[in-house]
């Protein structure tokens, strides 16, 4: 347990902190919307500067039109809660869309969806568990998820 974030420990806390200097290009302690729009290009989503500053207001606690780590740490701490709704989750999902991948509205690729999985958060899969998990979804392996499709079959 770390003070100011009792429910990290030293190891996760460390990680983020990483993660957050990878973002924190210039590093001038907090993230930018452009730095967060580089990293959402790494990702290979292209959001529009209204987006961006739609997600930094999101996370922004103290208004400042940036992301400090502590707010970072806010947002990557958040624990996945059983009691999300269906539209949270296919909200979730939206952010790994794109606006430029060709595909209709709802839909998602699965190697979108891996390289999130094996890359972020404390608990990050090995490529194989995430092509596992990602196989259940996608069983023709069709490259292709209908996130809406997705969940709403899973909520009934």
């Amino acid at each position: 347990m770390v003070a100011g974030h009792p429910n990290l420990s030293e190891e996760e806390l460390q990680e983020f902190k990483e993660l957050f200097d990878l973002v924190d290009q210039d590093k001038g302690g907090s993230i930018s919307p452009e730095e967060l729009g580089s990293l959402m290009e790494t990702l290979g989503l292209k959001p529009n500067q209204e987006e961006l500053d739609a997600m930094i207001r999101e996370i922004d606690e103290d208004g400042n039109g940036e992301i400090e780590f502590d707010e970072f740490v806010q947002v990557m701490s958040r624990k996945v809660q059983p009691t999300y709704t269906p539209e949270e989750v296919k909200a979730a999902f939206k952010v790994f869309e794109g606006n430029s991948s060709g595909l209709p509205a709802g839909h998602v690729r699965t190697n979108t969806l891996e390289r999130a999985l094996t890359t972020y958060g404390t608990e990050k899969l090995s490529v194989d568990e995430a092509q596992d998990l990602l196989s259940q979804i996608d069983p023709d392996n069709t490259g292709v998820i209908n996130y809406v499709e997705y969940v709403n079959m899973m909520v009934q």
